[in-house]
């Protein structure tokens, strides 16, 4: 069987695709500075140690790569992460393996949140109300002659990762009360940030689209929605169920895909407006996402999918998704509960209708259903579970 090199072991979406590619006979490995989760699972043979991708120089790292594929005959590298995307997408022929993600180029459009908006648009897809900015603003005179700035807005680096004196950055999303002063948060932001964007705020439920697309066909697809998340006020999602997306909107991401030449998985993520009922383009990320455990566990294996399509194997279409399937992060739900037990409304960037308080936090560690699957513990392979947990401690 292929042997796959996985990066970013600490990420529950890599310890996902260890375990669907490990149950299917792959042999799997893991890199980078720990073992994490992944890399003490039992369906992982070998962990790789190499320096932080924060802070190691991209040319080191290259070569690291190099020497742990070239040592373990790697077929295929899955990178995990934005910054593992951005340093390994284009460099198959210099690390003489099989990237799996779309080409570079088409790497580049998707992550280009500018861009991506245009892009959007051009396909009916609805987006935020925005103002794009090259650089802070000197005052905050011009902030009362735009209606944009009169309601909670987020600020929104064009590009989730850029890199500052040779190493890789990692941008955050922030969010602001009507009102807000923009070029204080904006001054916060280096250089390598601009262009920012600075979009309304749409709240609602969260949905994720979920694509494989191989030459421009659709072989997987796949949606969810997040039932709560981390922070509260919108991030990584702690729970979510799977559902069928409607037609009409797959058809809208197939048409955003296409514009953009993407070949490979691509989830794209919406905010359902909680008022019109609209779904509202937020970003795509062109790589494998936090949740797919949900999407194996619902009957599509997106990780193993995505090597097959890397390395020109058949990718079978699969159209029997279990809608419905809920699984549960099982610590982000404990880090939601006791955001909303310890902090107000306001500290936590939701609105007026959102419970906080003890009662708030208990019906969360309490609101699961009879058959949800939890997403890290799982019996036949405890120990992932058990790192989590050990560095959950240790983080209080």
């Amino acid at each position: 069987m292929p042997i796959v090199l996985l990066t970013d072991p600490e990420q529950r979406a890599a310890l996902a695709a260890a375990r669907a590619l490990g149950t299917r006979g792959w042999e799997v490995h893991t890199i980078g500075p720990g073992r994490g989760l992944a890399g003490v699972s039992r369906f992982v043979r070998g962990h790789h140690t190499i320096g932080s991708l924060k802070a190691t120089p991209p040319s080191e790292l290259l070569v690291a790569f190099e020497d742990v594929i070239r040592r373990i005959r790697a077929d295929v590298v899955i990178p995990v992460t934005d910054m593992a995307s951005g340093l390994l997408i284009g460099h198959d022929a210099r690390l003489g393996v099989r990237i799996a993600g779309p080409s570079v180029e088409a790497y580049h459009r998707a992550s280009d949140k500018a861009g991506l908006i245009a892009a959007a648009q051009r396909c009916g897809i609805r987006t935020p109300q925005q103002r794009v900015f090259n650089a802070p603003v000197p005052s905050r005179e011009w902030e009362h002659t735009d209606p944009l700035f009169a309601q909670p807005m987020v600020v929104k680096p064009a590009r989730s990762v850029v890199e500052q004196q040779g190493k890789a950055l990692s941008l955050s999303v922030q969010f602001l009360d009507a009102g807000a002063s923009l070029p204080e948060v904006l001054a916060q932001y280096p250089p390598e940030a601009y262009p920012i964007m600075v979009q309304e705020r749409t709240f609602g439920f969260g949905v994720g689209v979920f694509l494989l697309r191989v030459r421009g066909e659709t072989k997987l697809k796949f949606g969810h929605r997040r039932l709560r998340e981390k922070p509260p006020a919108g991030g990584v999602s702690t729970y979510r169920e799977a559902v069928d997306p409607p037609p009409e909107l797959i058809a809208q991401c197939e048409q955003l895909l296409d514009l953009l030449d993407y070949d490979g998985a691509a989830m794209i993520e919406f905010k359902q407006d909680a008022v019109t009922g609209d779904f509202v383009l937020m970003e795509i990320n062109g790589r494998l996402w936090g949740s797919v455990q949900l999407a194996i566990d619902a009957g599509l294996d997106f990780p193993t999918a995505l090597a097959e399509m890397a390395l020109g194997m058949p990718v079978s279409t699969v159209t029997d998704v279990r809608a419905g399937t809920r699984t549960v992060w099982e610590l982000g739900e404990l880090d939601h509960a006791l955001a909303l037990l310890r902090r107000s409304r306001r500290e936590l960037n939701v609105s007026e209708g959102v419970a906080v308080g003890t009662r708030a936090a208990l019906r969360v560690l309490f609101d699961h259903r009879a058959g949800d699957r939890s997403e890290v513990f799982r019996v036949s392979d405890p120990l992932p579970f058990a790192a989590e947990l050990l560095r959950w401690f240790f983080r209080r």
